[in-house]
């Protein structure tokens, strides 16, 4: 509309421009023409408002139409969309290990280890459920039957520490729940806490390259310091909680209480807040040359009840209730974990532990007696190769040495001591996506801090199969 009126306007401006330079004058029909110009300027004004105001509404007819139908697309797409039911916030994994070892060789100064091949296998099932803003539920599931080398080898420092008996009376091996406890986090995962029955010994004092023995080391030593320098609950699978914090990248760290069998108690669940250990832990992350790495401080306080060397004396002939009494004294420690990539394809750890005291007892209540700690310091060091550098992705390759130091009085009330050594190397050997085999070679140089043992050589194979 408007270029039409436009355009006669400017064909009767140059009609009259014409007639105005060819006659000279201004005439009654030009001063008509004139006239009639004004007048479709002014209708043309008029228009162009009218057609601005009518485009305006139609825009806003157009943007209330798509509101109107915005919330029947969106409930189209929700209605095409699956929706999630119960049963998809349950997720379940698990594991299965096979272990065969023996020894290498005849040593003449323990006859019963001759020869002798053991194995052991152990099956995880962990279920989880996870309950989006309010948390996650986790149970595992663990049964397993052998004890390997372990009741063999008279090290400190068990070969297998994989092994896990689940028998019942009959001595058949049953699935028992393991652990069942809850985990709320929040602020993008950096706080939170657990609640309920855990496995203490993989909450602190963990390593990237030591500290998972069905894909790694399979010695004790090179694993945790959980039954080392921290002697091992009876059942380590216990009432505890853990509060953790990462309040910025570099630092993280953990608080974690356990109720673990005190001298005297039947059960963990019986007098939960009376003794027990608790633990404290701080995880550096410095990302030295741009590579990764955890630098892990920790130290403990186990209130089991310990008795003093100087008490054992004492014990003989006493009743069992009244020599427990005596057992006052706690175990307190410290410790660090290391473990850092070195360069492509190669991670290095180091590991210590020690106790502040070292003239305690524990009560072994397979003996049913007290005995002496015999080390109060262990100390280990090695490194992995990752199996990428020669192809085999998934592959990997092992060394380590440790050393387990014997306290002062252990050498003073015991002959022909000296400290343990020892040295496992393993291969890695991916088959597929879910299946590993993994040879393993150990030695033992004077197991059980004894000097005139033969040094214990131990061969091994491990299958290892995740899903």
């Amino acid at each position: 509309m408007k270029r039409i009126v436009c355009f006669f306007v400017i064909v009767l401006f140059f009609g009259a421009f014409a007639d105005v330079f060819a006659g000279g004058g201004v005439s009654p029909r030009e001063q008509r023409l004139e006239e009639m110009v004004k007048q479709l300027m002014k209708e043309n004004r008029n228009l162009s408002k009218r057609l601005e105001s009518v485009e305006q509404e139609l825009s806003r007819i157009k943007h209330q139409g798509e509101k109107e139908a915005l919330p029947a697309a969106e409930a189209q797409v929700q209605e095409s969309e699956p929706q999630e039911h119960w049963y998809d916030r349950f997720s379940l994994g698990g594991g299965a290990t096979g272990i065969l070892m023996g020894t290498l060789g005849d040593t003449d100064s323990l006859e019963d280890i001759r020869s002798t091949q053991d194995a052991s296998y152990t099956l995880d099932l962990n279920l989880d459920a996870d309950f989006a803003k309010w948390g996650k539920f986790f149970i595992h599931f663990e049964g397993g039957d052998g004890d390997g080398l372990n009741n063999d080898v008279p090290s400190f420092s068990v070969p297998n520490y994989d092994a896990y008996k689940t028998a019942t009376a009959l001595d058949e091996a049953a699935l028992t729940i393991s652990e069942a406890f809850y985990e709320f986090s929040f602020l993008d995962d950096r706080y939170g806490f657990d609640i309920g029955k855990m496995d203490i010994s993989v909450l602190f004092d963990e390593n990237e390259v030591a500290g998972d023995e069905t894909s790694q080391f399979s010695s004790n030593i090179f694993v945790k310091s959980m039954g080392m320098n921290i002697p091992e609950p009876d059942n380590f699978y216990c009432p505890a909680f853990q509060l953790r914090a990462r309040p910025v990248d570099l630092l993280e760290f953990k608080v974690v209480g356990a109720s673990v069998r005190a001298h005297g108690e039947d059960t963990v669940w019986h007098n939960v807040f009376d003794d027990g250990m608790i633990a404290g832990q701080m995880n550096v992350m410095p990302g030295l040359f741009g590579r990764n790495g955890n630098y892990r401080f920790y130290g403990w306080v186990d209130k089991r009840g310990y008795l003093k060397n100087k008490d054992l004396a004492k014990v003989p002939g006493m009743e069992h209730e009244k020599a427990g009494k005596l057992a006052d004294s706690s175990l307190t420690g410290w410790g660090l974990s290391f473990d850092q990539e070195l360069i492509e394809g190669l991670k290095g750890f180091a590991r210590y532990s020690q106790t502040l005291t070292d003239d305690r007892a524990v009560w072994n209540s397979d003996d049913d007696a007290w005995e002496m700690i015999p080390f109060n310091r262990t100390w280990s060091a090695g490194f992995e190769l990752d199996g990428g550098l020669w192809n085999r992705g998934g592959d990997a390759f092992g060394f380590a040495y440790g050393q387990t130091l014997l306290t002062d009085d252990y050498e003073d009330d015991n002959d022909h001591t000296a400290n343990e050594n020892y040295v496992e190397a393993y291969y890695r050997f991916m088959m597929n996506q879910y299946f590993a085999l993994s040879a393993d070679f150990q030695w033992i140089d004077n197991a059980g801090g004894n000097s005139r043992i033969d040094d214990i050589y131990i061969w091994g194979i491990r299958s290892q199969l995740d899903f």
